[in-house]
């Protein structure tokens, strides 16, 4: 079998590549994408080569622990499911839905522990926003906004939309 991977190949150019699939390590599983968020703002400065070239590409994501360059397989809000585990992981996480921070990939192999099993509540659709909620709640964290505070959001994209959901809650 064969997996579909995004790579940027320089500024401008993206292409899809095809490579056998790999299989899980020992404390791995095989993970298929069920779908992939497209982070606008962050993505397009990849694809425009507008990135700062002597900063990892993100060092809190082991798929992404590199310096940026080109090629660069990029993405970090993936969902998808469970298909093949290996040899230490417990059989109850076959077939259980993931959130991963992974780029952009149709299947991929991770360590259980970089994963975030979803609960049966929550769909994927909403659950791929999950790095970007994150982020939200971090600015709310950082910014200690006071009950009754009138505060602005400039910047209404994905990330703005949901600080401003927080802030009204």
């Amino acid at each position: 079998m064969q997996r579909t991977s995004i790579i940027f190949k320089k500024p401008y150019e993206i292409e899809l590549i095809e490579s056998p699939l790999p299989a899980p390590g020992e404390e791995e599983v095989l993970i298929e994408t069920r779908i992939s968020a497209i982070s606008p703002g962050t993505e397009l400065l990849v694809y425009r080569g507008q990135f700062p070239p002597n900063l990892p590409v993100d060092v809190a994501i082991p798929a992404l622990a590199r310096p940026f360059g080109y090629p660069l397989a990029f993405g970090y809000a993936s969902v998808g499911q469970v298909v093949e585990i290996g040899r230490s992981i417990k059989k109850e996480l076959l077939d259980q839905l993931v959130f991963c921070f992974h780029p952009h990939e149709s299947h991929y192999t991770i360590r259980q522990d970089q994963l975030i099993p979803l609960p049966d509540d929550i769909d994927s659709v909403d659950a791929v926003f999950l790095a970007t909620m994150e982020t939200a709640v971090n600015f709310l964290m950082d910014g200690r906004p006071i009950i009754g505070e009138n505060i602005a959001v400039f910047g209404q994209g994905i990330v703005g939309l949901l600080t401003t959901a927080l802030l009204s809650l």
